[in-house]
């Protein structure tokens, strides 16, 4: 029997059969708290000899503990609760963009250790960047005892995420941060697993983890904020792109020498969304509304979401639905998201606590952009 390349790909992608029912176990104490070996293998229908073999692998690991809290089942025998072991180490994720760093330090149960935010000084250089995010991290670890597994990075420009180079557009407005190799930085100045991508994929992880996608397998996520970018997943997969380009509509050009966000901010959107203008009219709105028309017209997702600083403004998303629907084929649901603010940062948790997760032998089902 021949087998081609492509499913030599899909074979390397596949969880080991034997750590499946150790994930499973793990992320079921993970979403529903602390709970017995007989209600994990309930909730998963996983057999309870299974089950054991796992709990007794994931305590050897010290990734689960047995707590001294008992549960009573049908046969009157207590049974040993497990949870979490929060202590076993920490992960870290940034958020980058132009005018501040977020940062999240939490343990391995989620537990939430530290939540900050930095604004980003406009004179810095590239060294001077360089030398503030080190201290920033060196600065939030520094009253812990637990180890550094994952630090995950969110940047709000294009990045090629194997190899952690900034791509460099023309019309950025982010050009401190250009020939700053973050993945390779930070993981030489820390000495662990570092996983990096643009704010508005990450963003689009998180709506789809946790957010209002959840149930939707093909929808596009955009971003409006200082920049416009947009995230594209398609068929239960986050689409890149063969540059990592994928989604990158603020650099549509709209007119000569005129990209979409230089145009947004030319034709003073946030002005008129402060004023609380009446946006019928406005220029920019009825250029974003054709550009999201078009999207819904090329790849026919079931979803946009859209989230960023100006879907805070009530006035935005009712413009732009009022505006794209008349251009649209087939009914698309339009949507705001559910943390404007804190997808890409929310995104980028995910994705570092799995990175963590693949450290110790419990990858996710598919194997992740980390």
């Amino acid at each position: 029997m021949q087998i081609n390349k492509q499913d030599e790909l899909n074979t390397e992608k596949r969880v080991p059969t034997a750590l499946m029912p150790d994930r499973c176990f793990f992320h079921t104490i993970k979403q529903h708290g602390p709970m017995s070996r007989a209600s994990i293998a309930k909730l998963t229908g996983i057999s309870r000899p299974t089950i054991s073999e796992s709990a007794q692998r994931l305590l050897k690991q010290e990734l689960v503990i047995e707590t001294k809290r008992k549960s009573q089942n049908k046969q009157g025998r207590a049974g040993i609760i497990y949870e979490i072991n929060a202590s076993k180490g920490i992960i870290l994720a940034l958020a980058i963009d132009v005018k501040q760093i977020q940062l999240r330090l939490t343990n391995l149960a989620l537990g939430v250790i530290r939540d900050q935010c930095f604004t980003i000084d406009p004179h810095w250089d590239k060294q001077d960047f360089i030398k503030a995010v080190i201290q920033i991290v060196e600065l939030s670890l520094s009253d812990q005892n637990a180890p550094l597994l994952a630090i995950g990075v969110s940047v709000a420009t294009p990045v090629n995420t194997s190899t952690g180079e900034i791509i460099a557009l023309p019309f950025s407005q982010f050009t401190v941060i250009h020939e700053i190799n973050f993945k390779h930085m930070l993981h030489a100045q820390f000495d662990c697993p570092v996983t990096i991508d643009n704010d508005v994929n990450w963003a689009t992880l998180a709506e789809k983890a946790n957010g209002i996608a959840q149930h939707e397998s093909s929808f596009v996520f955009i971003y409006f904020g200082e920049g416009i970018g947009g995230g594209v997943y398609f068929d239960n997969h986050l689409i890149r792109g063969a540059a990592g380009m994928a989604g990158e509509l603020g650099h549509i050009m709209i007119e000569d020498g005129v990209n979409l966000q230089d145009y947004v901010h030319k034709h003073k959107l946030q002005e008129a969304l402060e004023a609380g203008d009446d946006l019928t009219e406005h220029p920019a709105l009825k250029v974003i509304s054709q550009i999201i028309a078009s999207m819904a017209t090329v790849m026919n997702p079931g979803m946009f979401v859209l989230g960023g600083p100006l879907t805070k403004y009530p006035t935005f998303i009712p413009a732009i639905i009022s505006l794209t629907r008349p251009q649209l084929f087939t009914p698309t649901l339009i949507v705001p998201s559910d943390a404007p603010n804190f997808a890409p940062l929310n995104g980028v948790e995910a994705g570092t606590y799995e990175l963590a997760l693949a450290g110790f032998g419990l990858p996710a089902p598919e194997a992740s952009p980390v």
